[in-house]
């Protein structure tokens, strides 16, 4: 079984995901593989969505996220599914690529965009996970589809794709014409379960963890950038 420790560096060396935003209102930066579990809770399991660390300034309520990084699309739909994205060859010769799935997401409410909602959705690029020496990824979609199943309710603070590497081989897997790929914000998958609100790639902390639904997010999110 092969780690995606080796392949994200690589990719680092090479270029960025991202480009770091600590103070910058940018997007943050892919950094190194994230260790630690996150297991099933009320029925989703993060842990497919937990597969690298972000070089970034966590920001303890929903007004300091949107005031620090100036994203380009807020939006609040349902995971539609996910479907098998690109792969990544991030050095030459590198005979592993580095697997990605794209995540389906009908909008149901748009609190700010600029051009990257296509047709009522959005398409947002999470990693894969692994490989096994075969070159077969440890994560199947199927897994994905389990742990976070359709219908479910979710808030997307999102950048557009800026990825480079060595080599990309079928950029526009998972996209349908005319579509644009999307990154999420670290902080910006946040799930609702219907009780409270859960982070997708990251723990939500601070203020965060007093908030009971997507939809309180949306209010202060759209007071805080003054719109209506």
């Amino acid at each position: 079984m092969r780690s995606t420790s080796f392949r994200l560096i690589a990719a680092l060396a090479v270029s960025a995901v991202m480009t770091s935003a600590c103070g910058t209102g940018g997007s943050p930066q892919t950094s190194a593989v994230n260790t630690r579990p996150a297991g099933p809770a009320h029925g989703m399991d993060t842990s497919v969505l937990r597969t690298a660390q972000f070089d970034y300034d966590h920001k303890g309520s929903p007004e300091e996220l949107v005031k620090s990084r100036d994203h380009e699309s807020i939006v609040v739909g349902s995971v539609e599914g996910f479907e098998q994205g690109r792969d990544i060859y991030a050095v030459e010769g590198d005979p592993y690529p580095e697997k990605r799935v794209v995540m389906h997401v009908r909008v149901d409410s748009t609190i700010k965009d600029r051009g990257l909602v296509s047709d009522g959705r959005v398409y947002v690029d999470l990693d894969q996970g692994g490989v096994y020496h075969s070159g077969k990824p440890r994560r199947s979609l199927d897994d994905f589809r389990k742990a976070i199943p359709a219908g479910t309710k979710v808030m997307l603070f999102l950048f557009p794709d800026r990825r480079t590497a060595f080599r990309i081989e079928g950029a526009g897997n998972g996209l349908p014409s005319g579509a644009v790929l999307t990154v999420p914000d670290p902080q910006g998958m946040i799930f609702d379960d219907g009780s409270e609100v859960m982070g997708g790639q990251e723990d939500l902390e601070g203020e965060w963890q007093a908030i009971g639904s997507v939809d309180e997010v949306a209010i202060r999110v759209k007071k805080a950038l003054g719109v209506e």
